[in-house]
C-alpha cells in the first residue's frame, strides 16, 4: 500500500485565513458604531447622576442657608476645566429660590445624540427638577 496518498494535508489555506479576516473585518465595522453610541449613553448617564446628586447638595445647603450656592461651598462635581471628565459642570442662575445646573460636553461626547438625534452635548437640570432636553433624560 502506498500511504502517500491516504496521507491528507492538515490546516488553512491562505484563502480560507483571508476570507476569515474579511468577515471579521465586516463585523467588527458593523458593531463597532452601536459600541460607541452605547459609550456616550453610558457617560450621559454619569453626568446625570452628577447632576442630581449635586442638586441635593444645593437642595441641602438652602435648607441651612438663605440662598442656593454659587459652586463656592459646593463645588462642581469634576474640576473647571473638565480635564478628569467628559463633560464641564457649571451652576449658573443661582439666586434664593433658583439654580440651573448644566453638563456640558467634552471631546468625542459632543457627538452624544438621544434615540430621537436630539443634541444632548448639554444637559441640565433646575431647582424643580425639570431636565432638559427631556430626550436626553429618557
Amino acid at each position: 500500500m502506498n500511504r502517500n496518498r491516504t496521507k491528507r494535508n492538515r490546516g488553512f489555506t491562505v484563502i480560507e485565513l483571508m476570507i476569515v479576516i474579511m468577515i471579521v473585518a465586516i463585523l467588527a465595522a458593523l458593531a463597532y458604531p452601536s459600541f460607541i453610541d452605547y459609550v456616550r449613553k453610558s457617560k450621559r448617564g454619569d453626568a446625570q447622576q452628577l447632576l442630581l446628586n449635586w442638586s441635593i447638595n444645593q437642595e441641602i445647603w438652602r435648607s441651612n442657608n438663605p440662598a442656593y450656592d454659587d459652586e463656592t461651598a459646593i463645588p462642581a462635581p469634576c474640576s473647571a476645566d473638565g480635564a478628569d471628565c467628559d463633560y464641564r459642570f457649571e451652576a449658573t442662575d443661582v439666586g434664593a429660590t433658583t439654580f440651573t445646573l448644566t453638563a456640558i460636553a467634552l471631546g468625542d461626547q459632543q457627538n452624544d445624540k438621544a434615540r430621537d438625534s436630539t443634541d444632548c452635548s448639554s444637559i441640565w437640570l433646575n431647582q424643580n427638577g425639570q431636565k432638559n432636553p427631556p430626550a436626553c433624560w429618557e
